[in-house]
């Protein structure tokens, strides 16, 4: 097995120098890694066992190469007949010899912005990844467009557009792959100017399939469906004037193979404090839950909410993935669940039903999870019902885990999570401007103060999600 390692337009590729083969016991070989995660399940795992903890320390440089691009690049590459493909800033895509390194082409989709706007300007610096069907390598760009490049030639093949970016949409998630279908979301940037929705597309054409909407559209309209009108009711009152919701599905999305399913999550709802949104809320849906869709239509099938009344961002739009557990002297299909907000969540795949939840890290902000899976709220952490309208929070709006990927061992049942345990200084904030639009002002810095108890690192945790 190799690995590939990137620093500021380096790719660096890792391989035992005692070996040019790798292989596990049952004698398998492989090089590919074509779909994110390894696997539609999202598990980032592989059966290949020569690295290891005896074995590591054999590991040496086999080749490394500058890259063109002026910044670093940050999702996941996918390797597929002999090459490493990588997404980089402004939607580029590279494609490079995974035996040599050398440098195969180049794909530069969008040389400058369209519209000039913040978004589209922070959308163009980061891309989160690709996705990989058949022939084709495909990429969202922050302009709200899909493109499929050749993978042997690097020239385009089709191009759809997945969003408005006059709209204050962008994207810089990675597509996911399910079904002859390729899905998209987009991300608002914590705006909260219109609504998330999420996309299918056919993977050899670019034919747009469907698009599920997360949160409802205008009240003074007729709503699309039953579906839309009882999730209106969820917002309280006003709340169009306040918000138009957004619920963002800006990363985490999984396809199941089994129930023909896209599994979501979605963001939060903007402004951050609830005070500031309609008033006498509920869940204001589909904000803040794992939603599941019938991949070939876009239906909703089910929905699980986690935070309701966010007033942290504590969003589930990163972590998902799929796995088979033993719960209860039989084997459950589950949604692993990892959001932003220092639980783990068990969720059946078919029917969405909680199994189980608990935190992982230290967390004030509810003291734990019902029998349904809903937060028993901590006062402590409720900045908009205090005098000062300010309160310590762990973990911090990033995320006790952000979009960064997790890890499941299928054979020992274990998750490993990469944890930012970093408190953080909320208070309500109002007026003009980019944080008085988003509602609160966070200070991630709160962990470098001089407190012990409210300290700032980072580690990895494994995690046994069957008896959490």
């Amino acid at each position: 097995m190799f690995a590939i390692r990137y620093a500021r337009g380096l790719a660096v590729l890792v391989f035992p120098v005692m070996s040019g083969i790798t292989t596990s016991a049952d004698g398998a070989t492989s090089t590919d890694w074509a779909l994110l995660g390894n696997s539609s399940e999202m598990q980032h795992h592989s059966e290949l066992d020569e690295i290891n903890t005896e074995t590591v320390s054999d590991l040496g440089l086999f080749w490394s190469v500058d890259l063109p691009t002026k910044d670093g690049l940050v999702g996941n590459p996918l390797i597929q007949d002999g090459r490493i493909f990588q997404s980089g800033p402004q939607g580029k895509v590279f494609a490079n010899d995974v035996r040599t390194g050398k440098l195969l082409w180049t794909y530069e989709p969008m040389q400058s912005s369209r519209t000039g706007s913040l978004l589209e300007s922070i959308g163009m610096r980061t891309n989160r990844g690709l996705a990989l069907f058949d022939d084709l390598a495909i990429v969202g760009t922050a302009d709200c467009r899909l493109v499929a490049i050749d993978q042997k030639s690097g020239t385009q093949r089709w191009e759809s557009e997945a969003c408005d970016v006059t709209q204050g949409y962008s994207i810089t998630g990675a597509p996911r792959i399910g079904a002859g279908k390729v899905f998209i979301g987009n991300s608002c940037g914590d705006s909260g100017i219109n609504r998330g929705h999420v996309d299918a597309f056919d993977a050899k054409s670019g034919k747009h399939l469907w698009r599920f909407y997360t949160v409802p559209g205008d009240p003074s309209q007729p709503p699309e469906s039953e579906l839309y009108r009882r999730a209106m009711e969820t917002w309280g009152e006003g709340w169009y004037e306040r918000t138009r919701g957004c619920g963002s599905v800006w990363d985490a999305m999984v396809y199941d193979e089994k129930t023909d399913q896209l599994i979501i999550g979605t963001g939060g709802p903007v402004p951050l404090d609830p005070s500031q949104r309609g008033k006498n809320a509920g869940d204001e849906l589909f904000s803040n839950s794992v939603v599941a869709l019938d991949a070939k239509t876009g239906e909703y099938r089910w929905h699980h909410k986690q935070v309701p009344n966010d007033g942290w961002n504590y969003e589930p739009a990163v972590g998902l993935m799929l796995a088979t557990l033993p719960i209860a002297s039989e084997d459950r299909r589950v949604v692993i669940s990892v959001p932003k907000n220092g639980f783990v969540y068990v969720l059946d795949v078919a029917t969405g039903e909680f199994l189980s939840g608990k935190n992982y890290v230290t967390v004030n902000w509810a003291k734990g999870l019902d029998e349904f899976g809903r937060p028993i709220f901590d006062p402590a952490a409720r900045y908009w019902e205090k005098p000062d309208y300010t309160a310590r929070v762990m973990p911090s709006g990033m995320g006790a885990h952000g979009w960064e990927a997790l890890a499941f061992d299928p054979q020992r049942h274990l998750l490993y999570i990469p944890v930012m345990n970093a408190p953080m200084r909320v208070s309500t904030i109002e007026g003009e401007g980019f944080l008085a639009e988003f509602g609160a002002q966070q200070d991630m810095y709160y962990g470098e103060a001089s407190d012990p108890a409210w300290q700032k690192f980072g580690e990895v945790v494994a995690w046994d999600p069957i008896t959490q």
